[in-house]
């Protein structure tokens, strides 16, 4: 029969405290390890951080605090971002609702700005791919953009505040192909900008009419 001590696996509960006594951090741990949920304390003991760990990796939901406030929330996996994220602004709304798969943005992504929606993005490991949709604060569509990989490709629009399209710029990998095309309120395509004085005069000097 084998007599020795086997190694705890039951979590230990460590509470720091300053020199004065105030609570700054409940730890669990587990052989030396973070695992379970750690909590930090600003100086009027109201939360800055609560999170979960796993065999010393953040896993799980942590969420941080700014006073009473919420900061951030987001989801890891074996210390890597995975998961929905929520990002708040210095007033506490949301700011943004993200999606992580490995520690890259992923999917649909939401910004806001005083409680609407401004912008929609699309992600593909990282790199923004897909449409973006820009929004006025009333809810109009003011531009949309098509990127592959960070880079512009495909119609790049902007709108009327009556939906009708006002210019359209096509991209490829980046670049721009042809001229831009603007349109008036009622979808009627508008006519080619005349030259600048600069551009003028050199036609003018080559004799051009």
């Amino acid at each position: 029969m084998n007599n020795l001590a086997q190694p705890t696996t039951t979590p230990s509960l460590l509470e720091l405290r300053d020199e004065s006594g105030r609570l700054l951090h409940n730890i669990s741990t587990q052989q030396g390890a973070l695992h379970g949920a750690l909590q930090s304390f600003d100086t009027a003991g109201r939360t800055l951080q609560r999170a979960n760990y796993q065999n010393g990796a953040r896993h799980g939901l942590s969420e941080y605090y700014n006073g009473p406030l919420p900061q951030m929330q987001q989801q890891f996996a074996n210390g890597i971002a995975h998961g929905p994220t929520k990002l708040f602004d210095a007033a506490g709304n949301l700011a943004a609702e993200l999606s992580y798969v490995a520690g890259h943005l992923e999917g649909e992504a939401r910004y806001y700005a005083q409680g609407r929606l401004v912008r929609r993005a699309h992600y593909r490991a990282g790199k923004l791919d897909g449409t973006v949709d820009d929004f006025g604060m009333d809810g109009a569509l003011l531009q949309r953009a098509s990127y592959q990989a960070n880079a512009l490709h495909g119609p790049s629009l902007r709108y009327w505040p009556n939906g009708q399209v006002m210019e359209r710029i096509d991209f490829e990998r980046g670049l721009m192909q042809g001229a831009a095309r603007q349109f008036d309120q009622s979808g009627k395509a508008l006519g080619a900008p005349g030259p600048t004085l600069v551009k003028r005069v050199e036609q003018l000097l080559r004799g051009e009419p």
